[in-house]
């Protein structure tokens, strides 16, 4: 066995050790979870700001609700003790009218957690630009505040941004959010 052999197996034995004890709980679950919003139009920018969510538990099929009972079922019947977004692509539906990219519309964009109490913000991109925006999770988020109701599932996921100047004459653009949930033991 050469020396380089011996080292590249010493490494890839340490690195699942690594990673394990890296994170404060094991993560039990992870899936992306797909949400529709319905459409951003000239009309609804004020100040030339517009804001959109959606309950996620509203979605068609409810894959929230599947991602929660997949977490679930992987903790052996017993719910997570967190769930976190660790990834997040913004995506122009087909639906949209007379836009094709997330420029067409938004100078900046944030994509945000919110119930009747907090809103927290969790990615922004100061010039999202194309049909699919790859958004980067801010790695600071405390989510202490919608804690429960991400476990429970009653939560909306929204988006906000100021427009470009000046916005399109006619469009509607309707997003697609393909949020990655972590579920921890």
């Amino acid at each position: 066995m050469t020396r380089f052999t011996r080292l590249a197996l010493s490494l890839a034995t340490l690195a699942p050790l690594t990673f394990v004890a890296c994170g404060d709980d094991p993560i039990a679950h992870s899936e992306v979870v797909s949400i529709k919003l319905s459409g951003f139009k000239p009309g609804d920018f004020t100040n030339n700001m517009s804001t959109e969510d959606k309950s996620i538990n509203t979605e068609s099929g409810n894959p929230y609700g599947v991602f929660l009972k997949n977490a679930k079922a992987a903790l052996g019947g017993k719910d997570p003790s967190s769930i976190e977004v660790v990834g997040l692509t913004v995506q122009v539906h087909a639906e949209s009218k007379n836009v094709t990219t997330v420029d067409a519309v938004f100078a900046d964009l944030e994509v945000f957690i919110s119930t009747s109490d907090t809103t927290i913000p969790i990615a922004a991109k100061a010039t999202p630009k194309g049909s699919s925006v790859v958004m980067t999770i801010d790695e600071d988020i405390d989510y202490g505040a919608v804690k429960a109701e991400l476990i429970k599932g009653e939560f909306k996921m929204g988006v906000r941004g100021s427009g470009i100047n000046p916005l399109p004459a006619d469009f509607e653009l309707k997003l697609t959010l393909d949020i990655r949930f972590e579920a921890f033991e």
